[in-house]
């Protein structure tokens, strides 16, 4: 990415706070050695329904990310009878604001994307309930982006990778299990060669290192868990994971989807072939798809949208449509997506049905959604 990049999202995720205390909910603020082990059964593919969970699915199979992750999907459509495909909470990260966005495209949504609050140890791993709450009527899967260290924090990378925050990591794993969110995804330190993260992997060995762990006590207080590692498409500074983001890989046994944050920018796709081309590239779609693929992965792109305040300068519809190609494409490896809508002061303005002040309109790029997500 460029240093022009519009880092709204960032900004808006980082804002999660005073989004908790518009819902009316209280966020609280407030040793182990040696090298971590992988769980004894690594989940990297989910295993299929049995006949028995066949037909009208419980609330609890509803939510099961790996039971909606395991229906079978055929490449050619999207979502089509099983394909997961969603969006986060905007403006804020609950359930009503993701059922807006999925009526207003005429479709229900069975996965949402939200985050912890990341400004303290404790108000990311055991005092980050809220995220579960705002979500508890949610007959989906949740889809949870968590980072390795709060915000401001890049020093506690090394802490993280000694030992010294496993605590926190089991705590995180219990909390989802207590609020019954046990089975789910947990995007783990997403973005991470994004060069304004602040767990960006400047440190290879480091920041492998912590993820591990990480993984490891997650899994310890939630064995239900799936575990995502989502890179930034489109470029990694020199500096970050040798300017190479599979270089920052933690290991098969550690990761459970492989994901993708694909916006619409630095650089743009004015045509199909500019879209093709950045696809292919180095820190693409088809290039991480087919990292994902050799390493028997499903893939998953937690993050994408059109982004009219970028290099394009306005809204691209076309995008839209080319995504959705490549989701039909690629429908039988590909978990879930989810788009990310946004309508934040600075941010990338990807909203499609929200028509408040100071939303961006983006009115073609929402009808050919309408037409090809909510069908």
């Amino acid at each position: 990415m460029t240093d022009e990049r519009p880092r709204g999202p960032r900004l808006w995720r980082a804002g999660v706070a005073a989004l908790i205390l518009l819902a009316g909910l209280g966020v609280a603020l407030a040793n182990t050695a040696g090298e971590p082990r992988p769980a004894a059964t690594p989940t990297a593919t989910p295993s299929r329904p049995t006949s028995a969970s066949r037909g009208a699915p419980s609330s609890a199979e509803s939510r099961s990310a790996r039971r909606l992750i395991a229906l079978p999907r055929q490449d050619g459509e999207w979502p089509g009878p099983n394909g997961l495909s969603g969006v986060n909470g905007d403006p804020k990260f609950d359930t009503a604001h993701v059922n807006a966005f999925c009526a207003a495209r005429g479709r229900p949504c069975h996965v949402a994307q939200t985050y912890t609050d990341r400004t303290s140890w404790e108000s990311m791993t055991a005092g980050t309930g809220w995220t579960f709450d705002l979500f508890a009527d949610f007959e989906g899967m949740l889809v949870v982006s968590q980072g390795l260290v709060p915000i401001g924090a890049a020093a506690d990378l090394a802490a993280c990778a000694n030992g010294e925050k496993d605590r926190d990591w089991r705590n995180f794993g219990a909390l989802m299990t207590r609020h019954g969110r046990g089975d789910s995804v947990v995007r783990l330190g997403w973005e991470f060669n994004e060069r304004t993260s602040p767990w960006r992997a400047d440190d290879p060995a480091t920041w492998i290192a912590c993820y591990r762990r990480a993984a490891t006590n997650i899994r310890a207080g939630n064995p239900d868990v799936l575990l995502d590692w989502t890179i930034n498409a489109h470029g990694t500074p020199a500096g970050v994971c040798g300017g190479v983001s599979t270089n920052c890989y933690p290991g098969d046994a550690y990761v459970d989807i492989v994901g993708i944050d694909n916006y619409d920018h630095y650089p743009w796709s004015p045509t199909k072939a500019a879209f093709d081309r950045v696809a292919a590239a180095p820190e693409g779609l088809d290039w991480l798809y087919r990292f994902a693929r050799a390493h028997g992965k499903l893939f998953a792109v937690g993050e994408w949208g059109v982004v009219p305040t970028g290099d394009a300068g306005r809204e691209n519809p076309s995008f839209v449509t080319w995504m959705h190609a490549w989701f039909a494409g690629h429908a039988r490896y590909l978990a879930y997506e989810t788009y990310f809508s946004d309508c934040g002061a600075g941010g990338v303005q990807s909203s499609l049905y929200r028509t408040d002040a100071g939303c961006f309109p983006n009115p073609r790029s929402a009808a050919v959604y309408k037409n090809l997500f909510g069908a």
